[in-house]
């Protein structure tokens, strides 16, 4: 089974949805994000205020529901659960802890600690060893009879991560939990967080300070809804990573602040000039594929992840924000398929299809989904201009050609395709 508990694939968190522009652009809170948590890890959000932290841990923790792009959770798809499969999944699997403690004023810390376990009826003997155990672990065994106005924050705190781990979760979700905190107790909060995650607990947390992202594994820095940089602690002391996390953050924000709007060659300039070679992967990526000197949609470049194809090199941008590649000449055979995705705008809700491109080489197949729409065609015109053989068993390039507007093909594949829009259940 894969050690893989979080996979987001071009995830997208829009507010006040306006599909067709009326009042002007709408406003994306998270924009083209993807994002791999696997087993063990203990990840650090950052990024200014307004920049989607809070809002991607929501989006990841299930408290709050994507917009667009794929979402899967331990290799279930989170935007086919109901509200009570969530609720259930939430409890089997997840736990929180705040910037506020958020415990029940009058009931102890003892209590406050048990209330999952007890609402799930768990055995009370065991449920006080466990609680016991927790509570010395987090040094407050002392403090389980008082009331939470009786402790200071920091005991508090600690008694609110006790209730998150009360149900042994998977993943441990942080929102600024030591927001509240002063030095001292700050770091003996993360100092326990470390402790948890060597002995397995995977922690995602969210701050704004270098000093507590540094007892992290790695740290992701957000501007503007989207993933700007990804740092590494690898081998280094944590306070190599400390001053590494620092200079990020400041030198992305002095740029943010000082860069003009990013023009077209900015944009394809993204994508890395000599990237990484790949092995193919059983693992669908979402892309927006672009070939060097074409035109392509500027919007939709913004907000997905670059296929960018100069001559017959490949590269974009893989789930661990590394950069990669590999070369079409390597490539016998193209698979052509479509998928269908649900996108959910209340009243405007809709099924968007994508085409599915599958490329098969010797050592394997890469597996892609293209964000693309208008322009796909010229993308399976260079397949054919490399005299690549394309298997198109769906009819796409045709579709393409005769129904030149993705308006017109989507009424079309809604029609002819309704096998990828029944209710799998």
């Amino acid at each position: 089974m894969s050690n893989i508990l979080i996979e987001a694939n071009n995830i997208n968190k829009v507010y006040d949805p306006d599909l067709y522009l009326k009042r002007g652009k709408n406003f994306y809170a998270l924009n083209n994000v993807t994002f791999t948590l696997e087993e063990a890890d203990f990840t650090c959000i950052m990024g200014p205020s307004g920049s989607g932290k809070s809002t991607l841990l929501n989006c990841l923790s299930t408290l709050d529901r994507i917009s667009s792009g794929e979402l899967r959770f331990m290799e279930n798809d989170v935007s086919a659960m109901s509200k009570d499969q969530l609720c259930e999944f939430r409890y089997q699997y997840l736990g929180f802890v705040f910037q506020n403690h958020n415990l029940i004023p009058y009931l102890s810390l003892f209590d406050n600690i048990a209330t999952p376990a007890i609402l799930a009826k768990e055995d009370p003997k065991k449920l006080e060893e466990r609680i016991k155990q927790l509570a010395n672990d987090l040094e407050i065994t002392d403090l389980l009879n008082k009331f939470p106005h009786e402790c200071s924050g920091g005991e508090c705190q600690r008694a609110a991560i006790a209730h998150a781990l009360i149900n042994d979760p998977k993943i441990l979700f942080c929102d600024e939990p030591t927001g509240n905190l002063d030095s001292k107790n700050s770091h003996k909060v993360l100092n326990i967080l470390s402790k948890l995650n060597q002995q397995g607990t995977t922690i995602l947390l969210v701050t704004h300070d270098a000093m507590i992202a540094s007892y992290a594994k790695k740290m992701m820095y957000l501007y503007d809804g989207g993933i700007q940089s990804v740092v590494y602690k690898k081998q280094d002391s944590q306070l190599d990573f400390y001053k590494k996390i620092n200079a990020i953050t400041m030198q992305d924000s002095l740029l943010k602040e000082l860069s003009t709007k990013k023009s077209e060659t900015e944009v394809i300039q993204e994508t890395p000039v000599e990237p990484q070679p790949i092995q193919p992967s059983s693992k669908r990526v979402s892309v927006y594929m672009i070939i060097d000197g074409q035109p392509y949609d500027k919007d939709i470049a913004k907000n997905n992840t670059l296929f960018h194809i100069d001559g017959t090199k490949v590269s974009f941008i893989n789930q661990y924000n590394d950069p990669v590649g590999f070369d079409l000449s390597t490539i016998s055979q193209i698979n052509l398929d479509l998928t269908a995705q649900f996108v959910n705008f209340g009243l405007f809700s809709q099924y968007i299809f994508y085409p599915k491109v599958d490329f098969v080489s010797e050592e394997g197949t890469y597996l892609f989904k293209a964000k693309n729409k208008d322009d796909f065609i010229q993308i399976i015109n260079l397949f054919h201009q490399l005299q690549i053989p394309v298997n198109d068993p769906r009819q796409i390039e045709e579709a393409y050609h005769k129904y030149p507007r993705d308006y017109e093909r989507s009424k079309l594949y809604l029609r002819t395709h309704k096998d990828l829009t029944q209710y799998k259940g």
